[in-house]
């Protein structure tokens, strides 16, 4: 009976390399560049899809690589991590842009002109792929009458897609509002090109907050000014509710919505030196609950002095991303980064004047 021969040295010196490769920490882009400038063949592996598929799948949750904070100019690109965005000039400032939301790799941007912007410079809302140095213009929004509040949330459109890899794939827009008679919801798909039909239900009395929103399971979530309740929007049926939070012994709360480690919607909200996390929990005939699920006592974790910090709940590792404090809105960008040597960007990211 024959017997295969070995593979060749070359073969499983490759394969040795790919593993190692595979294993370079995600939140360095900057080391997967080095090993792909060490010769052609190694390049080819890094920037090849197969090899890009497979380092998403032994890493699974993306990496933070910066954060998008609002300040006066624009929003600011603060890196977490070696990653910079190509095309961005020096300090990461996107002069006249604000941040609304940054999900599945992808950023989404509101124009806020400065006072000698020329009229209609820019579209008034931007999705924005950092990585690929991509973005996309949206249509001006159809609303009717003006909102009193709104909000917005950018995700992707595939159907079970576990986002490891859709950065360039369809998108959806979600904006979701007040106005004189009631709250409402417009969509954007990026495979139509338009905006749907809007969605209406009865006014909350309160407005909606310029927030971080949160999705869980096939609903996004966005929070409220009073702190109070946040404004579900399932995106499958189209339908809006209120969902009550835990009341607040000031009447009113500030709050930043966060989806969980085990998948369910949560909360933060801070008092003195401690930042409390809620989470909601289902019970019987669909109903919810909320439990406070922890007590993060600041003045044990952060060194003295101002400054702006990340802390992993796990570990309670804290780090320092930076010394600046005058932000008026955060959004987390995460997101998987590996190589394209020698493939031009088609289009440029939002500039720092336009």
């Amino acid at each position: 009976m024959a017997v295969d021969p070995p593979p060749p040295a070359s073969a499983l010196m490759e394969e040795l390399v790919e593993e190692v490769l595979l294993r370079f920490p995600p939140a360095d882009p900057s080391r997967l560049v080095g090993a792909a400038l060490v010769c052609r063949r190694w390049c080819a592996l890094v920037t090849g899809a197969g090899f890009r598929r497979r380092f998403r799948e032994l890493h699974r949750a993306p990496p933070l690589l910066g954060l998008l904070c609002n300040a006066g100019p624009g929003a600011r690109f603060v890196p977490a991590s070696a990653f910079r965005p190509p095309g961005l000039p020096a300090g990461g400032l996107l002069r006249g842009w604000r941040a609304l939301d940054a999900r599945h790799g992808r950023v989404l941007l509101r124009w806020n002109p400065p006072r000698d912007a020329a009229p209609g410079a820019c579209p008034a809302l931007v999705v924005w792929d950092p990585a690929a140095d991509r973005r996309r213009d949206l249509p001006p929004l159809p609303w009717a009458p003006y909102p009193y509040s709104w909000n917005a949330a950018v995700l992707c459109a595939a159907a079970g897609c576990d986002h490891l890899d859709c950065c360039g794939g369809h998108f959806l827009v979600v904006v979701v509002g007040t106005n004189s008679k009631e709250m409402f919801a417009y969509v954007y798909s990026s495979e139509a090109g338009a905006w749907g039909e809007p969605a209406s239900a009865r006014h909350p009395n309160d407005n909606v907050d310029f927030a971080p929103s949160a999705l869980v399971g096939n609903a996004l979530y966005f929070a409220f000014q009073m702190g109070t309740a946040v404004l579900e929007y399932n995106l499958g049926t189209r339908e809006m509710a209120v969902i009550r939070l835990p009341p607040s012994p000031y009447g009113w709360q500030r709050i930043v919505l966060a989806t969980m480690y085990d998948g369910r919607l949560g909360f933060a909200t801070a008092d003195k030196s401690a930042i409390y996390l809620w989470s909601r929990e289902a019970h019987g005939g669909g109903d919810a609950l909320w439990a406070l699920t922890r007590a993060v006592e600041l003045d044990k974790l952060l060194p003295a002095g101002d400054g702006l910090f990340s802390i992993d709940l796990k570990s309670n590792r804290v780090t320092e991303v930076s010394k600046d404090i005058g932000f008026s809105g955060i959004f987390p960008y995460m997101s998987f980064h590996t190589p394209a040597l020698g493939v031009p960007s088609a289009v440029e990211g939002p500039s720092a004047g336009a």
